[in-house]
C-alpha cells in the first residue's frame, strides 16, 4: 500500500510541478501588473496547487527520519506558502464578477514568506538528507533564490526582470518537484 501511495503522491508531484510551472511561465511572457489573472492561468495554478498539497506528505514522509527537524520545518512553511497559490487564484473563479485585483496585503506578504522559507528549509534537508536526488534539492534552493528575487526586489526594477523572474521561478520549482516526483514514483 506504500508503494501504491508513493507512485500516486509522485504522480500528483509531477502532475502539479508542470501545471504550475505551466502558469507560471505563461504570466511571464504577457505580464499582468495591476490586473486579474486570465482564468485558464488561474485554473492551472489552482488545480497545480491542490496537487502540490496532496503530494507533499509523500515527499516529507519518505524523508523524515533522515531530515529530521529540518525537514518538518521546512514541509510546514512549504505546505503553508503553496496555500498563497491558492489565496491568489481561487477569488477569481469563485467570483467571476470581481474586476479588481487583491494588491499587496499582509497575508500575501506572510505567506510569501513561508514560500521562501519552506523552499529553503526542503531544499536544504533534501540535499542533506540524500533520500532524493541531491540536484533536486539544488534545484528547489535556486526557485527559492530566483522566488526571493521575484517576490521581494523586482518590483523595483524594470518589468523585464519580473518576467525573466517569474519564468525562472517557475521552471526551477518545476524540475525540482517533478524530479522529486519521479524519485518518489519509482519507489
Amino acid at each position: 500500500m506504500t508503494s501504491l501511495a508513493n507512485r500516486l503522491s509522485g504522480l500528483a508531484l509531477i502532475a502539479g510541478a508542470v501545471l504550475l510551472a505551466t502558469a507560471i511561465v505563461q504570466l511571464s511572457f504577457k505580464p499582468v501588473v495591476n490586473q486579474l489573472f486570465p482564468a485558464s492561468v488561474n485554473w492551472l495554478l489552482l488545480i497545480g496547487s491542490i496537487l502540490l498539497l496532496l503530494a507533499l506528505p509523500a515527499l516529507y514522509t519518505r524523508q523524515a527520519q533522515a531530515s529530521g527537524w529540518l525537514g518538518l520545518a521546512g514541509y510546514a512553511l512549504l505546505q503553508a506558502g503553496i496555500v498563497l497559490l491558492v489565496v491568489i487564484a481561487a477569488p477569481p473563479l469563485m467570483y467571476p464578477a470581481l474586476i479588481a485585483p487583491s494588491g499587496e496585503n499582509v497575508l500575501a506578504f506572510g505567506l510569501g514568506i513561508a514560500l521562501t522559507l519552506g523552499l529553503l528549509l526542503t531544499g536544504l534537508a533534501t540535499y542533506r538528507a540524500g533520500v532524493y536526488p541531491r540536484a533536486a534539492g539544488a534545484l528547489l534552493l535556486a526557485a527559492m533564490a530566483v522566488f526571493f528575487f521575484d517576490f521581494f526586489v523586482a518590483e523595483y526594477l524594470p518589468p523585464i526582470a519580473g518576467q525573466i523572474g517569474n519564468a525562472g521561478f517557475g521552471v526551477l520549482l518545476a524540475l525540482g518537484l517533478a524530479w522529486v516526483g519521479g524519485a518518489l514514483f519509482a519507489t
